[in-house]
């Protein structure tokens, strides 16, 4: 078993297609050997207080939370660091941290340009 984990936290929608990107990156991440859960802030669960009951049930030490937007609005703002905090409080011994959003990564913002860049053309 491992000492970390991975819990990528998306949105949430009421279409259940919608969360399909979402699962081959958490299952490509399983495949590779790290212990992935997939959460959402609304509509969908698990939640990511379930989530993180899970993986911390499991013996997790040390949890990064991987937000998957693109960009650091009010949910990545204010609400996950709320929700971090409680996640802290709630299970002493656990480290989480969380990454910044997805589009201030260079690489990310490389990858959609290119893609929008080979979809004109």
């Amino acid at each position: 078993m491992s000492s970390s984990a991975v819990i990528l936290l998306a949105h949430g929608a009421r279409d259940p297609e919608w969360t399909r990107p979402f699962e081959v990156v958490r299952d490509r991440l399983r495949a590779e050997g790290i212990r992935t859960e997939l959460a959402y802030l609304e509509i969908m669960t698990p939640s990511l207080e379930e989530a993180a009951e899970l993986v911390a049930s499991e013996g997790v030490k040390t949890v990064t939370i991987v937000p998957l937007f693109l960009g650091q609005g009010r949910h990545l703002k204010h609400d996950l660091p709320e929700m971090i905090s409680d996640l802290k409080r709630n299970r002493a011994g656990v480290e989480f941290r969380a990454t910044p959003a997805l589009g201030d990564d260079p690489e990310i913002l490389a990858a959609i340009t290119a893609w929008a860049k080979r979809a004109a053309l």
